[in-house]
């Protein structure tokens, strides 16, 4: 969910359930079992995370699984605790679910306590390719409420090496069923340098980047999310990519504390605790081995998953390298088309910034 501008929110994790009833082919939670929260456990991390909220605005409480909505009871019971609790500080709930256990009765109760719980559906696109990423779940899903009811939620896309050739299809399926805002994101933690993934999905971002040229009406997925002026922003220290361990909590089943859900056993088999590593003393994110790259102050990496690989939160995933200079070339493809064009909005200085961070990714990476 997105954080207003103003604001400066704490983000409470609570992963209710490590049950799900998916099988997804690229899910990261590798070491899940079976287990799940009691409404005591939640409400005690509540209590405890609303009376350390000093310095914060608001708290976003996630419900995260597995999948959240096999916990429904879980679910009721702690938005009605959280709301006569009545604490100092305003709270809002935000729900991550696969959509199919999202009917009937569910649905009534979410449009009740839509002011307090908001929604983001798990889509993969077609139903081709849906069906092949997540255990043949398209048609349980009922997608027209999600729709209507949550317009300016975004719907949560995870792009598979395995059916990367449709990408451009499955984008723009879930444009034209009338979702405004794709938070597209490529599967972490796979091999993505086999066979001929990163070729294909060169070539599906090109015809992504000729399908948004031809209906600049449509807000670009989240794949084309790169400030190229943060490019001009070398050597300097990088900041954190998140709030892991300083912002956001997460609070597996059993009541422990993880600096974000990467790190809980479920997800990795050399889980860390929060305050075993002290996010907030560290002033440079950088992994060395990255040093001198163009596309380090904007490249993306999970510091959970960069641990549970190398046991290392700063050591990126170097698996990533190519797919990210072919996402930086098709990004620097479409704004300056955008530019010649007249159709992005930008102020001089930003334009100029543009321009010459276009010039220095394909002067990079034109040979990639």
């Amino acid at each position: 969910m997105d954080t207003p501008i103003d604001k400066k929110r704490r983000f409470v994790i609570l992963t209710v359930t490590e049950k799900c009833n998916l099988d997804c082919v690229y899910c990261f939670e590798r070491a899940k079992g079976g287990s799940s929260m009691d409404l005591s456990v939640a409400k005690e991390a509540l209590e405890r995370e609303f009376a350390n909220a000093d310095g914060f605005d608001d708290i976003e409480i996630d419900l995260f699984g597995g999948e959240p909505t096999l916990c429904k009871k879980l679910l009721i019971e702690l938005v009605k605790w959280v709301e006569t609790r009545k604490f100092k500080k305003p709270a809002v709930f935000f729900l991550e679910t696969n959509g199919t256990q999202v009917h009937g009765e569910f649905q009534a109760w979410l449009l009740k306590n839509k002011r307090h719980v908001n929604v983001s559906l798990s889509l993969d696109g077609t139903p081709e390719t849906h069906n092949a990423n997540r255990s043949d779940s398209y048609s349980k899903i009922d997608v027209g409420f999600f729709v209507k009811n949550y317009p300016q939620q975004a719907v949560r896309m995870t792009v598979d090496r395995r059916t990367v050739g449709r990408l451009c299809d499955d984008v723009m399926h879930l444009h034209n069923l009338g979702f405004l805002r794709i938070d597209a994101s490529l599967a972490c933690g796979i091999e993505w340098e086999t066979g001929d993934a990163v070729e294909v999905l060169r070539e599906q971002l090109e015809k992504l980047c000729r399908c948004y040229l031809g209906h600049p009406e449509l807000k670009e997925c989240s794949l084309f999310d790169m400030h190229l002026p943060d490019l001009l922003r070398q050597g300097k220290s990088l900041p954190s990519r998140c709030g892991a361990g300083t912002s956001i909590v997460s609070v597996a089943t059993d009541g422990r504390r993880y600096p974000c859900h990467t790190f809980q056993p479920n997800t990795t088999d050399i889980p860390v605790e929060l305050g075993a590593l002290d996010f907030s003393k560290i002033s440079d994110f950088r992994d060395p081995e990255c040093s001198g790259c163009v596309l380090e102050p904007a490249c993306p990496t999970c510091y959970g998953i960069n641990h549970r690989i190398h046991g290392n939160m700063l050591k990126r995933d170097k698996d990533y390298c190519r797919v990210m200079k072919i996402r930086a070339l098709a990004v620097s493809f479409l704004r300056g088309k955008q530019i010649e064009e007249g159709s992005k909005d930008m102020t001089p200085a930003e334009l100029h910034q543009t321009i010459k961070a276009i010039r220095l990714v394909q002067n990079a990476f034109s040979s990639v």
